[in-house]
């Protein structure tokens, strides 16, 4: 089934897919489940700066993402530039949390691709990595971290900052 001919959208087929993920790797991690207070807590904005060395008059670009953890689940909102500002995207984000670490899937507008990520959260820093493409994108290249730690920012502007503030959870997210 194409997200096109789902009845729900692109944002439900994905967290059914990362829900039967997450249900799978809790299975084969422990037989015992661990406790809800050991659930890391992925709220708020993170960022990694990128910049040329070699050209520090160039504009650095980076990856900011912001995320609303409700429970288990995560949405939010991620924007991205190459350095010098050359190209840059947006997109939404959707996940699940187990233990320490989030599977997010992470769909840019630029091109309509999406990613699954795995997010570890170490004390203030996130460890940021692209394990597998669910969809390819278009012609154009999408501007999401693939390999990155990021750190806490709470100056990043985000949409999902906007909506949080204004009450909305995941479930009004995306509507």
């Amino acid at each position: 089934m194409t997200t096109e001919s789902h009845p729900y959208g692109a944002a439900s087929l994905l967290m059914g897919l990362l829900l039967t993920i997450s249900t799978s790797l809790i299975a084969c991690a422990s037989s015992s489940p661990a406790p809800a207070s050991t659930k890391a807590n992925f709220n708020g904005g993170w960022s990694v700066k990128w910049c040329d060395k070699t050209n520090p008059k160039l504009d650095c670009g980076g990856f900011n993402i912001t995320l609303i953890q409700e429970g288990e689940r995560i949405c939010g909102d991620f924007g991205g530039a190459l350095v010098n500002l050359r190209q840059i995207d947006e997109g939404n984000i959707v996940g699940t949390v187990v233990g320490n670490t989030a599977l997010l899937a992470v769909e840019s507008m630029r091109n309509q691709s999406i990613v699954l990520v795995r997010a570890e959260r170490r004390g203030s820093t996130l460890h940021w990595r692209v394990v597998d493409d669910i969809k390819r994108g278009g012609s154009e290249i999408d501007v999401i971290a693939s390999n990155s730690v990021l750190v806490q920012d709470s100056k990043t502007p985000s949409l999902s900052r906007r909506r949080q503030k204004a009450g909305q959870t995941c479930d009004t997210y995306f509507r």
